[in-house]
């Protein structure tokens, strides 16, 4: 069956993960698919700026409520980044596997991308 531009734009496409349990803050998250275009800003800015706070960043467009919405604004990065890196990392983690991003969409970004993990790095 061929697709029309209106059944290709009215099509949910997008998912929720969750709920999430974050223990260390007392409940639980849910984790957005983010759109195409964001995740194109996302990676434009990573590629260009070697940007600062990868893991919070990625964080701030994808942990949303049970409604879909998201819980952070961009402004919000560095408050964000200043929560427990293990469970940013953990949160981070399952936010990437689940808006897909392959071993090839890393190696597009450049070095010093999440699959260069350092030797403080808690994930596998």
């Amino acid at each position: 069956m061929a697709l029309s531009k209106k059944a290709i734009l009215a099509a949910k496409d997008t998912k929720l993960k969750g709920p999430v349990a974050v223990p260390e803050w007392g409940g639980d998250v849910y984790l957005r698919t983010i759109s195409g275009s964001e995740r194109d800003q996302f990676e434009d800015a990573y590629s260009e700026q070697k940007m600062k706070a990868f893991r919070a960043r990625f964080l701030v467009l994808t942990l949303a409520d049970d409604a879909g919405e998201r819980l952070f604004q961009d402004d919000e990065v560095e408050t964000l980044g200043k929560k427990s890196s293990v469970v940013i990392n953990r949160l981070f983690d399952e936010a990437w596997a689940h808006n897909a991003f392959t071993q090839e969409a890393v190696d597009a970004l450049g070095e010093g991308s999440p699959s260069a993990q350092s030797g403080g790095s808690t994930s596998a």
